[in-house]
């Protein structure tokens, strides 16, 4: 194969990304184009097809919608938090309140502030580092406040019924 052939197989492979060749290269194919017809089909095609591709219009914008299934992951984990928290919370009233007398009120309120400290507090702090992760600033607030105040007032409230 003499080097003519083979500068002719190498333009036919490089013309459609002329434009991403260095610039010596580039100018051997150039000069080929010159002479060679097929070539300079070739080279006029390419060039004519990047100059017809249209422009895309970003004039309209267009609401990015999320996905169902996301959506519905996202509320899914947020009713999951809530019942684990509620889970948490029925267990401590029916442990204070299933294992002592009615009568003895002290002994009631103590073991369920207990089992608040106990049980609680440290899932508390497990599903706000949960909430972090997962959620927006707003749920994560009403997260936080929620949980501090049942860790704070809800021993009070219970107090009240006693």
């Amino acid at each position: 194969m003499d080097a003519y052939k083979k500068i002719h197989l190498l333009s036919q492979e490089l013309i459609p990304v002329i434009n991403d060749l260095d610039h010596e290269p580039e100018q051997i194919i150039l000069d080929h184009i010159k002479d060679c017809e097929d070539c300079r089909k070739l080279y006029a095609n390419t060039v004519n097809f990047d100059e017809n591709i249209p422009e895309p219009d970003y004039a309209n914008d267009v609401e990015v919608k999320p996905l169902k299934k996301l959506v519905q992951f996202n509320t899914g984990l947020k009713l999951l938090l809530i019942a684990l928290r509620a889970i948490i919370l029925f267990y401590i009233f029916y442990s204070s309140f299933s294992y002592y007398d009615v009568e003895s009120a002290a002994m009631i309120l103590a073991s369920f502030q207990g089992a608040i400290f106990l049980f609680y507090m440290p899932a508390a702090v497990f599903l706000l580092v949960f909430t972090i992760t997962f959620f927006n600033k707003k749920w994560v607030w009403t997260s936080f406040i929620t949980d501090l105040m049942i860790i704070i007032f809800l021993d009070n409230i219970v107090q009240l019924f006693l």
